[in-house]
């Protein structure tokens, strides 16, 4: 999900769009049961996308990312940890821990792809643990020679429709009829609807030990079940207060016995209490921060 935080100069959201989401189901149904969402992220002027700040919370959906324009510059903070990325322009990649913080360097054109976890397995032959914090080129993923056609299909593509669809086609390209492991991805799919299910439940209604399970479960994600539900948790926080909801109702709502549990949840997972993490950039880093060339923060998104 991505959210305007900050519409910019006069409050006026029709400033910039930053995102242009598709509609999966009616343009790429062979793509329905296994991609989230794909959008396009496109801000041709270089000073409006230098003015820009993007945070990234994180999530149990993998993303591609297939960049048409100047690689993006990124950083990710945990606990007391501040990471600077190298910069990058085709990846994979996953968010468990902490908070990235995108500021483009210039033109922004990037076709972002979130992947159901649990059925992920059908583009990727690697575990999900392979791309957790981390940034995996997609050279190393998929054919080298392939990816680039697709970086130069991308990059001349006339629209956003044609963008998109380039991505799509190579991913149903990519797909494969094998499913791994399909009783640890159909324990996936459990827990992103009922993250409260406690694991020992889950192994029974699986028909498998909870050892079997906490076992290949690891293996695949990287993570325990546990470990899965809390981000799943922390995933419905942000979608509940970006609706408006109050803290005591959304720890409710969200499975947490208490806010405090839901504090100590997003300490854990995000490194920051959640009115922390819900910060806009420029209030954390102040509007003067630096972006590329010291240009300040004037337009904010979160992207989960």
């Amino acid at each position: 999900m991505s959210l305007l935080i900050s519409a910019g100069e006069n409050g006026s959201a029709a400033a910039i769009r930053l995102c242009r989401p598709v509609n999966i189901c009616q343009d790429f149904p062979m793509l329905t049961g296994f991609v989230e969402e794909i959008l396009d992220w496109d801000v041709p002027d270089a000073d409006m996308a230098r003015s820009l700040a993007i945070k990234v919370l994180p999530s149990t959906t993998p993303c591609l990312i297939v960049q048409y324009r100047e690689s993006m510059r990124s950083s990710r903070r945990y606990l007391d940890t501040n990471l600077q990325h190298r910069r990058y322009h085709s990846i994979v990649t996953r968010l468990d821990t902490g908070v990235a913080t995108i500021r483009p360097p210039g033109p922004l054109g990037a076709i972002i792809v979130r992947f159901k976890p649990e059925a992920s397995a059908r583009f990727f032959a690697e575990p999900l643990r392979y791309f957790s914090d981390t940034k995996v080129d997609l050279g190393d993923v998929f054919d080298g020679h392939e990816v680039g056609l697709l970086e130069e299909t991308v990059a001349e593509a006339p629209t956003s429709s044609a963008r998109v669809a380039a991505v799509a086609q190579f991913l149903c390209a990519q797909m494969c009829e094998c499913e791994a492991d399909p009783m640890i991805y159909r324990a996936a799919a459990c827990l992103r609807n009922n993250p409260s299910i406690r694991v020992h439940r889950l192994a029974a209604d699986l028909d498998v030990s909870e050892r079997h399970l906490l076992r290949r479960f690891r293996g695949a994600f990287g993570v325990t079940p546990k470990q899965f539900a809390r981000c799943v948790r922390i995933e419905k926080v942000l979608v509940e207060r970006a609706q408006g909801a109050a803290w005591a109702d959304i720890a409710y709502r969200c499975g947490f016995s208490d806010q405090a549990h839901m504090i100590n949840d997003f300490n854990t997972v995000v490194g920051f209490p959640p009115e922390r993490a819900l910060l806009p950039p420029s209030v954390e880093q102040g509007l003067t921060a630096g972006g590329p060339g010291g240009v300040p923060i004037a337009r904010e998104y979160f992207y989960w």
